[in-house]
């Protein structure tokens, strides 16, 4: 923060916030992004998806995974995702609509361990540690969903998927955040999903639980991640298009160059939803923050962070999308 003594008896504080960018300054980003998925494009690993981006117009080579994706289709899709949906809660008292200014807060995820709450000392997070995460944020009147924050290690990891919906459909009152891994256990959080809320029709016109799919810096959508994303949009169930790039490590070093990397991933998957099907629910995310120089781990606490966030935050207003960022 600076303080600026323009006049004589008027302090003036200036700060780092949305609106560090001028519209000028975000179409500049867009057009940017539309030139790094047409001339540079993204490795697409799902077989699905290369055909459903190649069906509708898309330059694909199957050899090397590179999809090219038109500056129309992406504009396409930018204006045909909804700018707001309803997180359905388990109990309808707590549901929220996401958008436009308003801010809401979910904890963060997914560690494997925690510091034990008696001891003090860490160690490896467990079951019985997710049912208490669940029961802890249900008690909070300022979080408004829970997302998974730990990965249970007392069981097969991959089951992990599986307990965390277990345990949120179990002990919450409020909406889920749900880091769902294979379209296997999409499949068995609907059949989950669809007791508690009355049937998959019931489930699907109001789900209780988002999903997420995220990309992989620099520009590679994962398969299994991808193809989580092609079930969410034929269902219904609202997806997060979580980027987690490392500014300096898996992306350029210089902030707006990453902005670009991460809008692109971002976007590019979006294009794909559209395409799976038009006005599905969809959520512009990020968690994009630099790489610890010391250690080559994500330096999710970093002033950088914040910055990027906030960046994130300002474009997915930009495209009218709701937005979820991480808040370190």
């Amino acid at each position: 923060m600076t303080i600026n003594y323009r006049y004589a008896n008027l302090l003036q504080a200036r700060g780092f916030g949305l609106n560090v960018f001028s519209p000028d300054d975000l179409e500049q980003i867009h057009l940017a992004t539309l030139d790094v998925l047409w001339n540079i494009g993204l490795q697409v690993k799902s077989p699905n998806a290369r055909n459903i981006l190649g069906d509708n117009g898309c330059v694909v080579d199957n050899r090397t995974e590179i999809v090219k994706i038109p500056a129309n289709l992406v504009e396409d899709a930018i204006q045909s995702t909804p700018a707001t949906y309803r997180a359905h809660a388990i109990n309808p008292e707590n549901d929220y609509v996401t958008g436009g200014t308003r801010t809401g807060f979910v904890n963060f995820g997914e560690a494997p361990a925690l510091m034990d709450p008696v001891t003090r000392k860490p160690r490896l997070a467990t079951k019985a540690d997710v049912d208490n995460t669940v029961r802890f944020v249900d008690t909070l009147d300022n979080i408004v969903g829970w997302e998974r924050p730990l990965t249970p290690r007392d069981l097969d990891e991959d089951m992990a998927s599986i307990y965390n919906t277990w345990s949120f459909l179990s002990y919450s009152s409020k909406h889920g955040f749900l880091g769902i891994y294979t379209v296997e256990h999409f499949k068995a959080a609907v059949k989950m999903g669809a007791v508690l809320a009355g049937g998959e029709d019931k489930l699907r016109h109001s789900p209780l639980f988002t999903a997420s799919a995220d990309p992989v810096s620099p520009l590679i959508l994962s398969e299994e991640a991808t193809d989580v994303l092609i079930e969410c949009c034929k269902f219904g169930v609202p997806i997060k298009l979580n980027g987690l790039g490392l500014a300096g490590g898996t992306t350029c070093v210089d902030l707006a160059s990453t902005l670009v990397t991460h809008n692109a991933e971002v976007l590019g998957s979006i294009t794909l939803g559209q395409l799976v099907r038009k006005g599905a629910p969809m959520v512009y995310a990020g968690s994009t923050s630099i790489m610890d120089m010391g250690t080559t781990l994500a330096a999710m606490g970093a002033p950088e962070m914040a910055m990027i966030s906030a960046a994130l935050a300002k474009l997915a207003q930009f495209y009218k999308m709701p937005s979820w960022v991480g808040g370190g």
